[in-house]
């Protein structure tokens, strides 16, 4: 894995995260930018989230 993988299993990771702790606290969807309410904001972070991981893990990305 290059360092580009490592980097987009972390944003990733982060997104899902986020996406995760805002269907319990809807405060945190003000930073989502999506269209919609609370839940379908918190449902579409928490997608994006998990297929930018497994993006990570199943392609490689050249690194020059």
């Amino acid at each position: 894995m290059t360092i580009v993988n490592n980097i987009i299993i972390i944003v990733g990771a982060i997104v899902t995260l986020i996406g995760v702790l805002s269907i319990f606290f809807p405060a945190l969807t003000k930073i989502i930018n999506a269209p919609g309410g609370e839940r379908l904001k918190s449902i579409i972070a928490t997608v994006i989230g998990i297929i930018l991981i497994i993006i990570g893990f199943f392609i490689n990305f050249p690194t020059k």
